[in-house]
This record gives C-alpha cells, sequence and structure tokens, in this order.
C-alpha cells in the first residue's frame, strides 16, 4: 500500500510510513528560460526530501518530475543531449521520453518528457510522453484525440477562470463522453481555501483520476517550485523504462492518487494572479 498523505486544512500533506517505496510525482512542470534548471532539480529533491524525512520515508521513495513544455520550448531535449546540469549527471534511459538525473552526493531524480497544448478554445492540454513538438490550436476533442494517438496521454489541467462558463462546459462534455483515456490534474496554484472544483467530482464519478502538480510560473523567484505538490504511486519505478512504467500505472489507475505538499496562501493567490496580468499586457 502506497504511503497515504492527506491535505489538511492549510494544504499541508501528512503521510504515514506504513509502506514501501513511494513515487512521488509533480505532474505540473515548467523549466522557463529564466530559470537556472540546477536550481529546478535541486528545489524539487529539497521539496520531495523535506517530506519524507519528516515522514519516514527518508530511504524509500523516487521522485518525478513531468515536463509541460510550451510551443518553442525544448529543455528536455536539450538535456537529453548533455552529460551534466551543475551538479547533477544526465544518463539516458531506454525510452526516449525519460532521463535518470543524479547529483554527486547520490540525490536522484526522474525527468518525464510531456507537452503543453492550447485548444481553438484556449483550455489547456497536457500531453504527459511526447517529447516531440506538437501544434496547438485543434478544438479540444481533436487534440485530446491526437495527443492519445500519438502514444501521450492527455490530461486537462485545472486553470483560473478555465472551467467556467462555455468552456467549463465543454471541458464537461469531454469528461462524460470521452472516447479516449484522460486525465485531469490539480495544481499549487489553486489556494488551499478554493473549494474543489466541480469537475474534479465530476470527473471522480466517471472514473477519471484527478493528478497534481506545482505548474510554477515565469519569474525567478518560481525556479524552486517544482516538486512541491503532486501526487504519490506505489514504486519503485523501473529505472530502465521509467516512463513505460509510468504510463502503465497511470493508465491502470481506478482511482485518483493521493496528492502530496502544499497549494499556495490566498495572498501568493492573488499576487500571483497580478503578475500573470501584467506579464500579459506587457
Amino acid at each position: 500500500m502506497v504511503a497515504g498523505a492527506l491535505l489538511s486544512s492549510t494544504g499541508r500533506a501528512r503521510v504515514s510510513p506504513d509502506s514501501h517505496t513511494a513515487v512521488f510525482v509533480d505532474g505540473h512542470v515548467h523549466v522557463y528560460r529564466c530559470y537556472d534548471v540546477q536550481q529546478v532539480f535541486d528545489g524539487a529533491w529539497r521539496h520531495v526530501r523535506a517530506i519524507t524525512a519528516k515522514n519516514g520515508l527518508a530511504k524509500n521513495f523516487q521522485c518525478v518530475l513531468i515536463f509541460t513544455e510550451s510551443k518553442g520550448d525544448k529543455v528536455f531535449a536539450e538535456l537529453a543531449e548533455t552529460k551534466n546540469v551543475g551538479r547533477w549527471e544526465i544518463s539516458r534511459t531506454r525510452d526516449s521520453s525519460a532521463l535518470c538525473l543524479r547529483r554527486d552526493d547520490d540525490a536522484r531524480l526522474v525527468l518525464v518528457a510531456g507537452r503543453q497544448l492550447v485548444s481553438a478554445e484556449r483550455l489547456e492540454v497536457s500531453a504527459y510522453f511526447l517529447a516531440q513538438p506538437f501544434a496547438d490550436g485543434a478544438p479540444l476533442d481533436t487534440l485530446v484525440t491526437q495527443v492519445d494517438r500519438a502514444g501521450g496521454v492527455p490530461v486537462l489541467p485545472w486553470g483560473v477562470g478555465k472551467w467556467f462558463g462555455s468552456r467549463g462546459r465543454q471541458v464537461e462534455s469531454r469528461l462524460m463522453h470521452s472516447e479516449v483515456r484522460l486525465m485531469v490534474s490539480d495544481n499549487g496554484g489553486r489556494p488551499w481555501l478554493w473549494p474543489t472544483p466541480r469537475l474534479f467530482r465530476t470527473a471522480k464519478r466517471q472514473g477519471i483520476p484527478v493528478l497534481a502538480g506545482t505548474d510554477p510560473l515565469p519569474r525567478v523567484s518560481e525556479q524552486q517550485q517544482a516538486g512541491r505538490f503532486g501526487f504519490m504511486l506505489k514504486g519503485p519505478l523501473s529505472l530502465e523504462t521509467p516512463a513505460q512504467d509510468l504510463k502503465h500505472r497511470l493508465l491502470s489507475l481506478k482511482c485518483s492518487p493521493v496528492q502530496y505538499g502544499a497549494r499556495v496562501g490566498v495572498l501568493n493567490f492573488f499576487r500571483n494572479q497580478l503578475f500573470m496580468q501584467v506579464k500579459r499586457l506587457r
């Protein structure tokens, strides 16, 4: 049984140590151009290590970061051609969509490729396990099908204001009548006081798993946020074929995995929204 975690009223995880290896997965990782990549990896390791150390799992965990790269981004492809990033040594695996990282103090991470796409309705789709560039702009139904046919797993991430009105009805229709296996995802930018979005409840009724990830913002102060929020699975993952293993586990889920970590507070939420509005105006 995987380590159980409950998000408290403050959004922080309480993890019980009555399990074997657990896999901590951040399902929404951006590495923006303003980031120091080594800092991204150091921060992710530190966040997960702190949770596991606090709850007696210090020797029984793996940390996985799933990239969600937007149009024009190619950090994963560049890392695949690199041997080292600072203290981190990079190794290819038998999966073209996964890399293994090892720091000089034996800290370890698994990186999984993925893309962030935008539909014609301006809804986001995370395409897990796809390393190659993928075209935006198709209607949501078409985009989800294209990701599935390309061998990826389509995930619909929650976003502020994006699941209301006509767009919310579009997402709900997809959840109710999907012809392909898809999932939805919470993110660390949703304040802990925010009620559970209605469409997450719809997904659960349909047997669609709700995953989780940090979704950091494009500013330097966010470069160490990866790994702070995500979901847990039973472990360990194969280090020869981690992407294949993870994909199989996600597609085999019968219910939502346990979440770990903390979402932002209300004040930080409003600061983040102000930052993004100013960024759009510029």
